[in-house]
């Protein structure tokens, strides 16, 4: 019976020793530390009434839920343009199960360099195409952060249409990769 009832004590110590220890050290200001390659944006920049119009000339809307890898295109380097739409293509493909929860989106400076690049459009069926009317989204960026359309960043927009995070134009897919997986 005593040996029950130390085993018992122990049982019920544990738990609360466990949680008692990981408060303490929340609220004294633990923060592990995070190696990451991307740039968090603080204070996070809000994407509504933004003027974003598809190639239906439909109004584009943040849906709910949904995190995006959003590209910046002015569409002066074909190449350039090219790899950053594979970036986006091979985000799809290399997250598996959790590819739904990221779209991947690629915002043109103007209705002009949107059909300009129909061709390289079209090789990119699974990525979101959009021009920035009245340029409206670059601006709200451009007043934190450097232009995304010269910066040639990628951006993650998280699932409350908040521009969140900020890759730049130097890092590879491998980089660019690991991150995101930790971020959804």
């Amino acid at each position: 019976m005593d040996k029950q009832y130390r085993l018992a004590v122990i049982i019920l110590l544990i738990p609360l020793i466990t949680l008692t220890a990981s408060t303490l050290t929340y609220f004294l200001g633990y923060k592990p530390e995070i190696n990451t390659v991307g740039t968090p944006i603080e204070p996070k920049i809000e994407t509504k009434n933004t003027n974003l119009i598809n190639e239906d000339g439909a109004k584009f809307e943040f849906m709910p839920g949904k995190f995006y890898f959003v590209y910046f295109d002015n569409f002066e380097d074909e190449e350039l343009s090219e790899k950053k739409y594979e970036i986006a293509r091979s985000s799809k493909i290399t997250l598996r199960r959790e590819g739904h929860r990221l779209l991947r989106m690629v915002i043109y400076k103007n209705k002009d360099t949107f059909n300009d690049a129909s061709a390289l459009r079209s090789r990119y069926p699974g990525v979101i195409f959009l021009y920035d009317e009245n340029d409206v989204f670059s601006k709200n960026i451009s007043d934190r952060l450097r232009d995304p359309y010269i910066s040639k960043s990628m951006f993650i927009v998280d699932s409350f249409a908040l521009l969140i995070w900020e890759f730049q134009k130097e890092l590879t897919f491998n980089d660019i990769f690991e991150e995101v997986k930790e971020i959804l």
